[in-house]
């Protein structure tokens, strides 16, 4: 995976999937209009374990997240753990800091991209 591709992954993950919280526990799919849809909220679980953990981890692996970020990420491991994240309802804390840390590791990767561009 290069570089910019990964940094698409980090933005969509951010920017495409909703922080709202629905009054409502959303399912893997659900009808709408009479047709299947998978919601795309970030309070959903599998948002957690594909659209951030994995693909942090991806990056991580890739030597595209620097040590800021991964320090972020080992502290959010922590506080899922201490928090029991999967085995409770997402709260808006937990959605604040999947994406403080998305956005680290973007502003991080944009300037570095911009800086082998000069």
């Amino acid at each position: 995976m290069e570089p910019s591709e990964f940094l698409e992954l980090m933005r969509k993950s951010r920017d495409d999937y909703s922080d709202e919280i629905p009054s409502e526990i959303l399912h893997s799919t659900m009808i709408v209009d009479g047709k299947p849809i998978t919601p795309k909220y970030k309070v959903r679980k599998s948002w957690f374990a594909y659209s951030f953990y994995a693909a942090v981890e991806l990056g991580k692996d890739c030597g595209y997240v620097n040590g800021r970020a991964a320090q972020m990420m080992k502290n959010f491991y922590e506080y899922a753990d201490q928090t029991k994240l999967p085995e409770r309802l997402t709260t808006r804390e937990d959605i604040d800091r999947a994406n403080e840390v998305l956005t680290t590791i973007i502003d991080d990767l944009e300037g570095r991209l911009e800086s082998h561009s000069d």
